[in-house]
């Protein structure tokens, strides 16, 4: 679970409903405290983990053909490295826009609906860069020195990483989608709800069908409590898992493709210009280290360069592949295991 930094107290809801977020968030704390604690999910039967497909027109897509090899792809690997039997199936392709219309009432019913709400730092907000800020802040408490200028290079504060975070969210948003229009921009800002750990976070917390949730856009944007890796890659979150109460394994994940497989200037300067069988390998072992959180409830890990419980740097994901791709020892049950997502 990210720390969450929530300095907006009310919100205006459906322009006619006031929210106190302060207590809503002192209810949500509650909800996540009274949950039961992380169970690594033992590897001695056959599990199922099913997938729904969330689709946009505008962005770059995967094929059924295409998300059926990952899959199975998927089982054989997570057999290799982890002693899993997984079987992937698929339960559903839908239309984003119309999935995020059937899923409407996880952003109205609270506590879940809370992180829609209290996560999100809009890009169309006047005072993004001081909120970024006061977000990335804890991060210098949290790491050292060394480990920082991994991930963030020369920069020695927190207002300094807010404006260099920003020009790299500046730069995604303003690439253009298959259609020809900016990918987030004032004509289409209502779409930023798409992009937003905040509303995916509802979304995954009160998810009743899948355990993954596959989508071709991305989880790009600035929230209250980014890790490092986060912001290093200027508010891309490759995927993430979130606590969830229905869930056999205790969490519900998503993986947003879009930073995977664009064609645009940003994405093939920061990740490299890869052929279509390397997107498709880096969004494999992507999926592979999400899978260390969900089903053994492994931490992030910053320490062991060739494990693949290690998020990729920056957006390096095929040299972070190529790294890892022979480790024998992933080194798993050294990384703490997590209490809550």
């Amino acid at each position: 679970m990210r720390l969450i930094l929530c300095a907006v107290v009310v919100a205006t809801v459906f322009c006619s409903k006031r929210i106190d977020l302060k207590k809503e968030g002192e209810r949500y704390d509650a909800y996540v405290a009274a949950l039961p604690e992380l169970r690594p999910v033992p590897n001695y039967l056959p599990l199922t983990l099913s997938v729904l497909y969330a689709e946009a027109d505008n962005l770059p897509t995967l094929t059924a053909d295409e998300r059926t090899r990952l899959y199975r792809n998927l089982e054989a690997k997570a057999a290799l490295i982890y002693g899993y039997r997984l079987q992937v199936r698929e339960i559903k392709a839908r239309k984003l826009p119309e999935f995020f219309t059937a899923v409407k009432s996880r952003f109205r019913e609270f506590p879940l609906a809370y992180p829609s709400y209290a996560f999100p730092i809009s890009f169309f907000d006047g005072d993004r860069e001081k909120r970024i800020a006061e977000a990335l802040s804890p991060l210098w408490k949290k790491h050292d020195a060394a480990t920082i200028r991994m991930y963030l290079g020369d920069v020695t504060d927190a207002q300094a990483a807010a404006r260099e975070f920003l020009a790299k969210l500046s730069r995604i948003y303003a690439e253009n989608d298959l259609q020809g229009k900016p990918l987030l921009a004032s004509g289409n800002k209502d779409d930023e709800m798409y992009f937003s750990y905040g509303h995916w976070s509802s979304v995954l917390q009160a998810e009743k069908n899948a355990d993954f949730i596959l989508t071709n856009t991305g989880i790009i944007g600035a929230d209250t409590g980014m890790p490092l890796y986060v912001a290093a890659r200027g508010g891309v979150t490759s995927g993430f898992i979130e606590n969830n109460a229905a869930s056999p394994y205790q969490g519900v994940g998503v993986i947003g493709l879009y930073p995977f497989l664009a064609e645009t200037p940003y994405f093939n300067e920061k990740r490299g210009a890869l052929s279509r069988e390397e997107k498709l390998e880096s969004i494999l072992w992507l999926w592979l280290h999400e899978l260390g959180h969900l089903l053994l409830k492994r931490d992030e890990n910053y320490t062991f360069i060739e494990s693949l419980h290690r998020a990729p740097p920056d957006l390096k994901y095929f040299e972070w592949v190529k790294t890892i791709r022979y480790t024998f020892n992933h080194r798993t049950f050294e990384i703490p295991q997590m209490k809550k997502f």
